[in-house]
Formats: C-alpha cells, structure tokens, sequence
C-alpha cells in the first residue's frame, strides 16, 4: 500500500504541468579546452554542436572556456577542432532544463603539423581519461551510473557489466572480481589521492560492501584499469578505480533534491559570489533500506542504514596557482536480530547475532601549480579515516550469544604526494611523483580460528608505521598512430623493512584508420590488510608471537595483448587476451590457504610468502554507442584462475567461475517534445564460484562448522542467470527538470544458493540462500 501510494504520488506530481512539456526549451553548453598532456588552456579551438540546422558552435577563449547559446533540449554528439590538434567527438551528451552542461574536453597534438582543420575524427566514448591507459582501461560514464539496469547509480555495479569484470554472486553486495582476482586487490583513488574501501557495510581489509559512498550527483568521467595499469598506481594486484569529482557551476548555483524509498539526497552547487571563479559542490544521502522487508520474508529483522556527504571546493587564484579541497565521508550501520522465541528456531539464521558499523571518510586539500606552458605540479595534504566495529554470534538455549567474531578496527592515514608533469614535446611528456604515507591504527579482534574452532585474541595493537611511494612514467608518441609509454613504481613498507620495485610498459599501434593493437607489462605489489601484520598467537610454551610482521608484498606479472576495431562512428569491438602469474603470496605452510581466496578478513595463523596464482583468459566487448536513441552492450569473458598454498597443490581459487556474458540494452523514446522515456535491460549469465564444502560428521563431532579439506574448491555453486530492469521518464520543464525511476534489481526473483553453513542445533548443513527482486522507486528534481 505504501509503495502504491508513493508511485501515484510522484506521477501526478511528474505529468501536472501539462502546458510545459510542449514548448521549446533551450540552454547553454559550457566547457574547456585543454592539452592532454600540459593541461594547458586552448585558445581558438572550434565547437560544433552535430546534428543542428543552422549548426550551432562557438570559439574557445584564452582561457580555454567556450559558450553556446540556445541549444534546444536533447541529445547530441559535440565535435572539437583545433589547428595543429586531434579532433574530437564526445558523444551521448544530454541537455536538459535542470542542469547546465559543462564539458572538460582534452585534446592530443598533432606530430605532423598541418594548416588544415580536420573536419572528422574517431568516436572513442570509451577512451581513458589518462593518456597513459593504452591498455586494459576504459572511461567510467556518471550517466551510466544512471542508465544502466541494475546500477541503482552505483559506479562499482556499472563495471560489472564491462568486460573482466565478474560481480559477486550475491546480488545485495557490490564486490568486483577483475579476472579472477579476489576483490580486495582493487585500488581506489580519488583525484589522486589512495583512499580506504568507499563503501558502506564494508568488511576488514574489502574493497566492496553494499553501496558504495560516491554519488553519481558529483562524479565527473573516471577511469577503470583491469591489469597492467600506468606507473603512477600501486599498491595493487588486479586493477585501479580513479574516481574523479567534477567542479561545482561557476555561472549559476543548481540544486538536486531525490526522493525514493531508500531515503533521500540533496545536492547544491554554484560559485560562491557572482562573477567568481571559486566554486562548491556537495552531496548529502541518508538511505534505510527497511521496506525490504515487505519483499523478501528473509529481510526480518534486518535493517540496514546509511548516510554519506561529498564536497568539493574549487578556489583558482591569477598568481598562485588552483587550491581544491575536496573529500567523502560515510556511515553504515547494520544489525540482524535473533529470533527470541525458541520454539520459531527453524534454522541457523534465527539464532544469528549480527552487528555490523562502518565509519570512513577521507579529506583533501590539493595545489596546482602552472609554471611556464609546458609544466604544472600537483600536491596533495589528505587524511583517511577507516572504522569497523562488527560482532558474530549465535544465541545458545540458555539464551546466551556464543561469540564468534568481535572486532573493532581503526585505521587511519595522513599522506602527502607530489607530481611533476612536463611535456619536452609533442612526442614526449613525463610524470615523476613521490608519496609518503604515514599510517596510525588501533586494532582489537577476537575471533574463532576457522581451522581448529578456538575463541581467542587475535590482536590488540595500537601504533603507527609509514610507506613511502614513488614512480615515473614516460608517454611517448612516435607518429600519430604509434604511442608507448614505460616507467616504473617503487614502494618501502617501514614495518618490516619491505619494498618492490616495479617496471612497467604499453604499446599502441593503429595500422589502419579503424584498427589497433596493444601490448601490455605491468609488474605489481600489494601489502595486506594492516591486521594480518600485527596479529598475534600463543604457543605452546605461552610464548606470544606476531607471525606474520615480516610478510612481505603479494606480486604479480601482468601480461595483455588486445585488439580494436571501429565498424562504424558508434559501433566498435575490442578483444583482450591476459596472462597474470602472481607470485609471493601469503599462504599457510603446508596447507591448502591462500590470500587469493579472500575477499577480506582477519587472520592470525602463521603465513609465508610461498604462494603462486594464474588467471589467463580473453575479454571481448562488442558495443553501440548511444545513438538513434539506442544503444547496446555484449561482453565475454572467458577465463582461468588456478593457486597454489603451501601444500604446493594447484587448484581452483574461489573466484574462477570460469565465464560471465553480459547483454545490456537501452532505448530512449522522445515524448511530448521535450521529455525523454528511457527503457533500460540488462541480462547476465555467469558460472558459479568454487567453495569449500562442510563435513557434517566432523561438525557434528566439533559442534562447529568444519570444512572437508579432501574437497578444496572442488565444488561450486549453481550458474546464475539474472535480469535487472530499469525505467527512466525525464521531464524537462521551464525552471526545472523531474525524473522518475523505476529501478529492478533481479527481475526475475532468481535465488540460487549463495553459501552453505552448519546449523549445530538441528545437526543438518543449510543452504544460504541470495535476495530475491530488489526494487527501487526513486524521484528526483534538479534546479
């Protein structure tokens, strides 16, 4: 009944302005020009809007910034032309009456020098916003965030659908598996900045959880890396996110205000007094996802809850460079309650305790420096903050909590890095930067020992350590269609007196107008969670060690070659075949453990650095841009993902689920001249992952779970196949913009098993069982 109330609500109010949605609306198209490699503003350069009769355009200033008035509501390609550069043609821009457009638009130098304009250029929607990503990268677009079915505007659920990239099973999390690798090898980045996992209902040492903070209402374009990314990334083992949050409007304030069932978010933007150039931008959310409990009988007693801020200020000054200060900073909490009622015990999730809090935040204050035209330097002063208090426990007859689990963990990072960027030429520009990390934790965790069942103190530690980072790459353009670049990482973990030292290169050739091929290198280090480092176990003679202080980095060898084909201005096709062998992994001695096969988590046995891994597969992409008012996605991914422990026996990690195909869809209807319904489809197939099975005659013995270890990953879970929906109607008004959404996750309520675990009061193994559908019901105005 509420839900039915909602929807009505939000459609009357969506279609009352009847008169409005007729007339001709238009608006102002705004950006800058700049060097892709110096950064430099772009005097001159020519914009056309494709696609208008008369053709509407406009004339870069000195300071790179463009205007072009009376663009009536819709969606355009916009192409770019300077003499002496690349052209341009950024596609799928969408204007609306809500919200002014702005465009950072980089350009390439030609190498061969010409007086002519050219009048056409190569549609690369997918192109990385870094020019070193020659290889296994691609562009992260906010609006698919909000287009893709499924997404819930969520960037970590977009990438899913990329090729790669395989996503958990468990529809209700948003973890990233990236060719096999266990999620938890993911970097994230946020203008240059490392932050810790930016998502709510994260565990110890993730890189996933259930939502991520970032709102789409502030993301600009960001870059994905699935191997052998630039130099100027570490710490590391399967790919990079580098998130990047747009500048507020410097012409006029906007807002956006969103209403849905699981809560609400508000953005404001603008300049901070008319005519100034320093601008802010920032977004509030506070979500509780209780109504899922009117869906999914399994949702009792479990409501989780969330709120998050983003913000960023932007201050240029004419003599001393550009000062932003930015950062993100979120809450989750969560809690699944027994059932106090003994005679409702009907499986072991009636008797499961559950706390889960999260607490993270990172804050930024960045200098950019122009020094003549060819050389800018970057430095950034940023704090990270990272809290996780989680408790495990199931009720006994005595209605007492047999604990599992108590953790509280803080982690926290004071950081500075700098850059120099300099480009000696056309054909050359470099990037040299250093990073100096100094990391303070305070980490108490109580846990169950998995292997032999005992309640004890894995870690009570309080202190600080540092790490010290530096790379530097080099970009070089041959010709026009041969570029390359080389360079290397270092990095020095202070603890234990580690370090790694990591070349890297990549190769681009474009032997035909509509052809390229790619060849990529990258050598990669990643530390452990600062927990696994300062665990601590008791011996037999009482003595108190710390196993695992000395560890050193996990590595890996990232191998790739790929091919591009463009069959048409919007239509393209890309293959990628991968080799990565991973070395130096931490495993247990003489036993089957691996790190590759977690996700996150604590530990306190005694681990060694004599691990080995391989993923080898191939990634194809077939995709049509949006156009005509549709457009398409098919990827494949075919792939193999093998470790070794310390007993030296191959076997299937957790996460080689073999192949995952994605089949995305997306037509866009234009409705009473202005207004624009969008239907969006997304089906998915993937192979299950492998998992351990429970040996019910030791966990009966034991009274605990215990795991067969005759049938390592030998099994696995069923193949999913899953359906998300998503309906859009945008309706442009005079003053404002409305847009109503209906977003389905599963669609078509498929719940296979997610888990297998042992009840110890019935004596029986149960299955765990995904979410069913998961709707979203959303309003949002902007104005």
């Amino acid at each position: 009944m509420y839900i039915q109330k909602f929807v009505l609500t939000i459609f009357l109010f969506s279609v009352f302005p009847f008169s409005i949605g007729a007339q001709d609306l238009t608006r102002t198209v705004r950006g800058q020009i700049t060097d892709v490699d110096s950064k430099q503003p772009l005097a001159g350069a020519v914009v056309q809007v494709i696609g208008t009769n008369p053709v509407l355009g406009a004339e870069s200033q000195a300071d790179g910034s463009f205007a072009i008035e009376n663009v009536k509501l819709g969606r355009y390609n916009i192409q770019v032309s300077l003499i002496g550069y690349n052209p341009e043609i950024i596609t799928e821009i969408l204007v609306t009456s809500g919200k002014e457009v702005f465009l950072n638009i980089a350009l390439k130098e030609k190498l061969v020098q010409t007086e002519e304009i050219s009048v056409t250029a190569d549609i690369e929607k997918d192109k990385p916003i870094n020019p070193n990503g020659l290889i296994s990268a691609r562009s992260f677009s906010v609006e698919e965030a909000r287009r893709f079915a499924g997404s819930f505007d969520d960037p970590l659920r977009v990438v899913q659908n990329y090729s790669g990239v395989t996503g958990n099973p468990n529809v209700n999390t948003n973890g990233i598996i990236i060719r096999g690798n266990s999620p938890k090898g993911l970097l994230w980045m946020l203008d240059g900045v490392e932050i810790p996992n930016p998502n709510h209902f994260g565990y110890i040492g993730q890189s996933s959880g259930g939502m991520t903070i970032f709102s789409s209402q502030v993301l600009a374009n960001s870059d994905f890396f699935t191997s052998s990314f630039p130099s100027e990334y570490g710490n590391a083992l399967s790919g990079v996110f580098d998130m990047k949050f747009r500048n507020g409007n410097k012409y006029s304030r906007e807002y956006a205000f969103q209403l849905g069932l699981q809560g609400i978010e508000f953005a404001a933007e603008g300049p901070f007094k008319k005519g100034s150039d320093a601008t802010y931008l920032f977004n509030y959310r506070y979500s509780v996802f209780g109504f899922l409990q009117l869906f999914d009988e399994s949702m009792k007693n479990k409501v989780p809850g969330y709120q998050d801020l983003s913000l960023k200020i932007n201050f240029p000054t004419k003599s001393f460079g550009t000062f932003t200060l930015f950062g993100i900073g979120g809450i989750g909490k969560s809690k699944y309650d027994p059932e106090k009622d003994s005679t409702q015990w009907k499986n072991y999730e009636d008797v499961t305790m559950s706390m889960l809090n999260n607490k993270t935040g990172t804050l930024a204050l960045a200098h950019n420096l122009v020094i003549g035209a060819k050389t800018y330097i970057n430095t950034t002063l940023s704090g990270n903050y990272n809290e996780i208090d989680y408790k495990k426990g199931y009720i006994n007859s005595l209605y007492n909590i047999n604990m599992t689990d108590d953790a509280n963990y803080k982690n926290s990072k004071i950081s500075f890095s700098s850059f120099i960027n300099h480009k000696f030429s056309a054909h050359l520009t470099n990037k040299t930067g250093i990073a100096f990390k100094h990391l303070l934790y305070d980490v108490k965790i109580n846990a169950q020992n998995p292997f032999n069942g005992e309640y004890s103190e894995y870690t009570n530690e309080k202190g600080n350590t540092n790490l010290f980072q530096a790379y530097t790459e080099n970009k070089i353009d041959i010709t026009d269609r041969l570029s390359f670049n080389a360079g290397a990482f270092f990095q020095y973990f202070y603890l234990n007196k580690n370090s790694s030292v990591e070349p890297r290169a990549a190769v681009r050739w474009t032997f035909t107008p509509t052809q390229s091929i790619s060849f990529g290198y990258g050598s990669h280090s990643q530390l452990e969670d600062i927990s696994v480092y300062l665990s601590k176990k008791q011996l037999t003679d009482s003595t108190i060690i710390q196993p695992n202080k000395n560890l050193g980095f996990s590595k890996a060898n990232h191998f790739v070659v790929g091919y591009d084909k463009i069959f048409s201005s919007n239509i393209h096709m890309k293959i990628e075949a991968y080799y990565q062998h991973l070395y130096n992994i931490p495993v247990r001695p003489d036993n089957y453990y691996s790190v590759l096969n977690n996700s996150g988590g604590y530990f306190n046995d005694t681990l060694v650095n004599s691990g080995t891994g391989k993923n080898i597969g191939v990634d194809i992409t077939f995709e049509k841009f949006l156009s005509d008012n549709y457009y398409y996605l098919l990827t494949a991914s075919v792939f193999q993902s093998k470790y070794k422990g310390g007993d030296e026996v191959e076997r299937n990690t957790k996460f080689n689920s073999g192949y995952v195909f994605n089949l995305i869809f997306g037509k866009e209807f234009v409705v009473r001249k202005n207004n624009i319904l969008g239907v969006n489809l997304k089906a998915t197939y993937t192979g299950g992952e492998y998992y351990i099975p429970i040996d019910l005659v030791s966990s009966i013995a034991q009274t605990r779970e215990v795991l067969d270890e005759s049938k390592i990953y030998s099994e696995r879970f069923p193949n999913f196949f899953y359906v998300d929906f998503t309906l859009t109607y945008k309706m442009n008004y005079k003053k404002f913009s409305g847009t109503f959404a209906i977003q389905i996750k599963n669609l078509l309520n498929q719940k296979p098993d997610a888990g297998y675990s042992y009840n110890p009061y019935l004596k029986i193994i149960e299955k765990e069982i995904n979410l069913g559908i998961i709707p979203m019901i959303s309003y949002k105005v902007e104005f």
